[in-house]
């Protein structure tokens, strides 16, 4: 087990990926729990904003996984084959987006459309602020770069 968190440690691109993972379910929890505490002042339904923040982080959370295996496919492609690669990768990944924020629209007694769009935005949050998530990982694994 800890040769296979080196093995993710040790490569940049794994690293990285890791790192957007990590804050998109940091950001989102810390999303339910303020969530949670709104819910005391103000009377909303909480089920379908929480169902919504954990639908946004499953996209939110695909969309990282899905752009790091696209990109390491047309890594080893020609120009014209990784172009295609990464156009048809980015359309995949804007169609599941928005084919779950429909859903949310269509079942809102289900799943909050803003509960989704907090989730998946944690994304955004995650990316900008990938090099102090970094310096915090980096605390407790050595890098081998």
């Amino acid at each position: 087990m800890k040769k296979r968190f080196m093995d993710v440690f040790s490569d940049k691109g794994k690293r990285t990926a890791f790192d957007l993972v990590a804050g998109i379910v940091l950001y989102d929890l810390s999303a339910l729990v303020i969530g949670a505490a709104v819910r005391l002042f103000f009377d909303f339904s909480y089920m379908p904003y929480a169902l919504g923040i954990m639908a946004g982080m499953a996209v939110a959370v695909f969309m990282v996984i899905h752009m790091y295996a696209v990109l390491e496919k047309a890594v080893l492609c020609d120009k014209k084959q990784a172009k295609t690669k990464t156009k048809l990768g980015a359309l995949l990944r804007m169609a599941v987006m928005v084919a779950v924020l429909i859903l949310s629209a269509l079942l809102p007694q289900f799943v909050s459309m803003l509960g989704v769009i907090i989730g998946i935005l944690a994304l955004k949050i995650a990316a900008l602020t990938q090099p102090l998530i970094d310096r915090f990982v980096s605390k407790f694994v050595k890098k081998e770069e």
